[in-house]
């Protein structure tokens, strides 16, 4: 299993499931861009634990980040805070009740957000925010 994969495979899992993701903004992998309101998934490195028989149990680390709209209005930075804090108990009520997404050979055992809204570049106009993603996995 390649991180690829795992990527295009979460990404579409949240494009399609999560209801905070507006299908109209570009949501990229690997990439964000200039516009004002854009996200990207990316990959923040994995682990791979073997049992005795080879069978695989991974965590693979992905970053949701967007691009959002920043500045000295008080407004839009308190927006883009909530929208993280949504993001992340999104997806860990989507951990409770076992809604992960379905990864090829695998079988997700547990998903984690953490630092949500964290700001990673900013400008006068717009800022790039993060929220960190785990998945525990196991080989099926």
């Amino acid at each position: 299993m390649t991180g690829t994969s795992v990527l295009a495979q979460f990404r579409a899992w949240l494009r399609e499931n999560c209801p905070l993701i507006d299908k109209n903004d570009k949501f990229n992998a690997n990439y964000i861009g200039a516009t004002t309101t854009e996200y990207t998934i990316r990959t923040a490195g994995d682990r791979h634990r073997y049992d005795i028989t080879g069978k695989d149990s991974p965590t693979y680390n992905l970053t949701f980040e967007a691009r959002l709209p920043f500045g000295a209005a008080v407004a839009a930075n308190i927006d883009a805070a909530d929208f993280f804090d949504k993001l992340a108990s999104w997806l860990n009520v989507q951990n409770r009740i076992r809604n992960w997404p379905e990864i090829d050979g695998y079988m997700v055992n547990k998903m984690t957000a953490s630092n949500a809204g964290l700001i990673n570049q900013a400008d006068a106009g717009t800022a790039r925010y993060q929220l960190q993603i785990s998945l525990e996995m196991e080989e099926l």
